[in-house]
């Protein structure tokens, strides 16, 4: 039995558009399917839950959304490892898909997750901050790259660049900007309770289960979902002009050995901020917050694609 969670505002609309498409696919080929529509922000972790307690057996769950989806999905899978998830991808970032080669196009998505082209065993990422756990599949960070995930979700014509499929460019431009304006702080990490690291001039530090974070940006470019691993990349003590030089190195992975990039592999981290910042997850923001942990639940999601 498949479970289609819908989020149908997603991209601008395009998510109810795509479902309708998919709706038809399903009825012709006869397969058993329920769909729950996403109503208002978290609503999709409930939704979620609901579909992983149905009584009936070798449930597929398929999320139908961005990469904010992803996250509240994760909330309400993380601890579900009888249940398989798949994804269709219908976001501006979708830096989870782009790490697992999930096309853009419904049609390929959809032949994947029902043929189960590819098989993989996921840990969820775990965020605890201020007495409050998140969960996330890609991607967590603070710093700059929380900024231009707040800044993306307040552009006044993010719509508009999402209809025209250049959902991408929002956060280009919302980077850009905030290379310049982005306010850095001291910051200490702990990894796995033991190594100490600590910087002065912090710019971001981001957790990646992927590659890929911020629209595209390969931050982590060693990392893999099915890796028991947190792949940490902390850009740090970068003068202002400096950034316009690495950012279009991150698109490629080629930042990785540039003065002001330490890169690190943990299953936990611990992170201290001197003074509340931003976070976000999958690119949700949430905090602000200035101490937080973050490291991998120890279930594992099957997921197919």
């Amino acid at each position: 039995m498949y479970y289609f969670i819908i989020n149908p505002k997603a991209q601008s609309g395009r998510g109810a558009t795509v479902w309708k498409k998919i709706r038809r696919v399903l009825k012709k080929k006869h397969i058993a399917y329920e769909a729950l529509f996403t109503e208002k922000n978290g609503h999709a972790s409930e939704l979620v839950r609901k579909a992983a307690q149905k009584d009936d057996e070798n449930k597929t769950i398929v999320v139908m959304g961005g990469d904010g989806t992803i996250s509240e999905a994760m909330d309400g899978l993380w601890d579900r490892p009888d249940v398989t998830f798949a994804y269709i991808p219908i976001g501006s970032g979708n830096d989870f898909a782009r790490t697992l080669g999930i096309s853009s196009s419904w049609r390929k998505a959809l032949k994947g997750i029902l043929n189960k082209e590819h098989e993989i065993m996921l840990h969820p990422g775990r965020l605890e901050i201020n007495g409050k756990v998140h969960h996330f599949g890609g991607s967590m960070g603070i710093g700059f790259d929380a900024a231009v995930c707040y800044d993306v979700d307040h552009i006044r014509f993010k719509s508009v660049f999402n209809r025209l499929g250049l959902g991408r460019f929002t956060y280009l431009g919302a980077a850009l900007k905030l290379l310049i304006t982005s306010l850095c702080n001291p910051m200490k990490i702990r990894l796995d309770g033991k190594e100490v690291h600590s910087f002065s001039k912090v710019l971001f530090l981001c957790a990646l289960k992927g590659k890929y974070e911020g629209g595209g940006f390969m931050f982590t470019p060693q990392a893999r979902m099915d890796d028991p691993y947190l792949h940490i990349c902390v850009a740090h003590n970068i003068p202002v002009l400096k950034r316009f030089f690495l950012l279009p190195k991150c698109l490629k992975g080629k930042h990785v050995g540039s003065p002001g990039v330490s890169i690190y592999r943990c299953r936990k981290m611990e992170i201290l901020s001197s003074r509340p910042k931003f976070l976000h997850v999958d690119g949700e923001v949430v905090g602000p917050a200035k101490k937080a942990v973050v490291r991998l639940e120890e279930t594992k999601i099957r997921m197919v694609y």
